[in-house]
């Protein structure tokens, strides 16, 4: 079953009424992990855990991640992701990933939209509109995790929030609310500096995800990605 964050919860929302107004404050610019977390979590081996925040965006938007091991290639996590149906505020799911191996994540958008990258890849699918889709802001949460000794520790995760838009800015109902889908990402173990067993990793990941894709729904998401990749 999918794990459940309830740290987070101030910034949890279901509807446009519910959107927590400080997104709007949040810092535009690319995400520069290193500058952020003092490191680059992709240096070591890890996880990166995504948690679902929230979205009010009217298409059918999937959510999924990309890997430098495997170029080009696509793998959703939550598909035709509706609020009031499949996706819950506080769902989880761990994605492992080998030292060197980064990942980025994507809204992947219907319409006028595109494929829009968390950690800064370039759009995909967004005919000229090459501009950020994202807002951010760090915050600590406390969170239970295994550390960089093996242990399960319980402390203060610094925690980043990215908030999508949905629509190429060329659209005429292009809003720039950064609310289309909002998730939170945690990097663990932090500030590695001895690697558990890649195994421990491998079956906590696996696991997880294997949770996440069960719960998810299919649905008819005017997808922008070619369906090979989706």
């Amino acid at each position: 079953m999918v794990s459940y964050s309830a740290g987070l919860g101030s910034f949890y929302f279901s509807s446009d009424a519910t959107v927590p107004s400080v997104i709007s404050t949040w810092n535009d610019g690319a995400i520069n992990l290193t500058s952020i977390l003092g490191y680059n979590p992709f240096d070591y081996a890890g996880l990166v855990k995504a948690i679902y925040i929230g979205e009010t965006a009217t298409w059918l938007n999937d959510f999924g991640y990309m890997s430098s091991a495997a170029p080009g290639v696509h793998t959703p996590l939550l598909t035709g992701i509706d609020s009031e149906t499949n996706a819950v505020s506080g769902y989880e799911v761990y994605i492992p990933h080998a030292a060197g191996e980064t990942l980025d994540f994507f809204l992947n958008s219907g319409g006028e939209g595109g494929v829009f990258h968390a950690f800064g890849a370039i759009n995909d699918y967004s005919g000229s509109d090459l501009s950020l889709h994202t807002k951010w802001t760090v915050t600590q949460v406390e969170t239970t995790y295994i550390d960089a000794n093996g242990d399960l520790v319980t402390g203060l995760l610094d925690t980043l929030l990215v908030g999508f838009e949905d629509a190429r800015n060329s659209a005429a109902f292009y809003d720039a609310d950064f609310n289309d889908l909002v998730v939170a990402f945690q990097f663990i173990p932090p500030r590695a500096t001895a690697v558990p067993e890649p195994s421990t990793y491998g079956l906590i990941g696996a696991g997880a995800l294997l949770g996440f894709v069960g719960y998810r729904r299919f649905k008819g998401s005017k997808s922008q990605l070619p369906a090979a990749a989706a």
